[in-house]
């Protein structure tokens, strides 16, 4: 009897708990309804959507604030596109570009004219507490979707929010509040299984208090901004990671650098071989989580990614092992990038001496056209003198300075020790 008295009791608490969620989520629709915009992006020539996504008045009330993406196509083709908000009763109105902050995907916009209650920002609440993102899924209209706050990720150098809750496409830009329906981040992204991200408060807070020192000039080249915002980002994430000492992994008879940075993790990623194959492969893949949202050709940098392959044989001659070990450590260098977008990779190559061990190495360089400064990299060392034993090094960083890639590089090399 009271096993079915504590499930009745579990029960109603449960149905009490959602209708409880329910008014609150009612309440902040309710309160926000009026200051939580679609943005649009129209073509000039038609006046028709290009892209969609939602924003929300701040600062004075005659602000928007939203994601860089959703707006991104100005940038690269500022003369074919415009900007205009859509409110949930049909006002409408043009705006602006005031401001970017391209590491965070954050964009600012203004009014000639007031939009109305600006959205009062606050800290993030403690992990587990309910929070509630607003915006206009899929170009259906305003709504509300209640989940759960994660916690900052510091695989995304405390960038992100993890949010338990679905954000459609439509909501990035919308606002994200806690129960008191103060503003505690920026819907962002979406990732499967109701997994969502969103961007903290206090870097729009950050870009808002820049706007008003130095507002973004009616005439300047946005690419160029795009540019040195992301060289700048960039360049602290990689001093960030030259500044520390960083952990090893073993593989077979090396040391290798592990996960040099908390935005990087690292797997094992060996294939499974038949029982009769005459050598063995081991991998270990390593890589981050801060891909930066570059243009609408949906290209993303900030990629930093190692992978290591070891190969050895007993019953392979040298000539066989050369061979195979030649075939298996071929790189094959693509693009499905447009070559008006980025350039063709230049190699060079050099023999490195390492732990007392000489490897092939080739730093390959590819460059963003539209982005001048902005480089891919691609480095590779493989293992000489074994006659059956090998290791291959991979190494790529995506939209870097190319000059602030080579202290990385080299301490990378630097750090390989060989244990025999």
């Amino acid at each position: 009897m009271r096993q079915i008295i504590t499930f009745f009791s579990l029960l109603v608490l449960g149905q009490l708990l959602q209708t409880a969620l329910a008014l609150e989520s009612k309440a902040i629709y309710k309160m926000h309804e009026d200051n939580v915009f679609q943005i649009r992006v129209l073509n000039r020539e038609t006046g028709k959507k290009s892209g969609i996504g939602s924003g929300f008045i701040v600062d004075n009330g005659l602000k928007v604030a939203t994601n860089f993406h959703v707006i991104s196509q100005i940038i690269t083709e500022p003369e074919r596109f415009t900007i205009s908000y859509l409110s949930k009763n049909g006002r409408s109105g043009p705006l602006k570009l005031l401001g970017l902050d391209i590491a965070h995907d954050l964009a600012l916009l203004g009014s000639e004219s007031p939009l109305g209650q600006a959205n009062k920002m606050s800290a993030l609440p403690p992990k587990g507490s309910t929070i509630f993102a607003m915006g206009n899924p899929l170009d259906l209209g305003l709504t509300i979707a209640v989940g759960t706050n994660g916690g900052i990720l510091n695989q995304t150098d405390d960038s992100r929010i993890l949010f338990s809750g679905s954000l459609n496409p439509g909501m990035s830009g919308g606002p994200t509040y806690n129960d008191d329906g103060e503003v505690i981040g920026i819907n962002v992204a979406t990732a499967r299984n109701a997994i969502s991200f969103i961007v903290p408060s206090h870097y729009l807070n950050r870009l808002i208090e820049r706007v008003k020192k130095t507002p973004l000039a009616a005439d300047q080249d946005l690419k160029i901004e795009v540019t040195q915002q992301l060289i700048q980002y960039e360049n602290n994430y990689l001093k960030g990671i030259l500044d520390q000492d960083w952990p090893k992994v073993q593989l077979r008879q090396v040391s290798l650098p592990g996960a040099i940075s908390p935005t990087v993790r690292c797997w094992d990623n060996s294939q499974k071989l038949a029982d009769k194959v005459l050598y063995k492969r081991y991998q270990i893949s390593c890589a981050n989580q801060n891909q930066v949202y570059l243009d609408s050709q949906n290209k993303f940098v900030g990629n930093l990614n190692y992978h290591y392959f070891w190969l050895e044989s007993d019953e392979l001659n040298a000539l066989q092992f050369y061979n195979l070990y030649q075939k298996l450590n071929e790189v094959k260098i693509g693009s499905r990038v447009s070559p008006d977008v980025i350039s063709n990779f230049n190699c060079k190559n050099w023999f490195v001496d390492a732990s007392q061990q000489t490897f092939k190495t080739s730093l390959c360089r590819r460059e963003y056209v539209e982005y001048e400064g902005l480089s891919d990299i691609l480095f590779t060392a493989a293992l000489t003198g074994h006659e059956n034993t090998g290791l291959f090094v991979r190494l790529t960083m995506t939209g870097i300075d190319y000059e602030a890639s080579l202290p990385l590089i080299q301490k990378f090399m630097e750090s390989i020790e060989w244990t025999p």
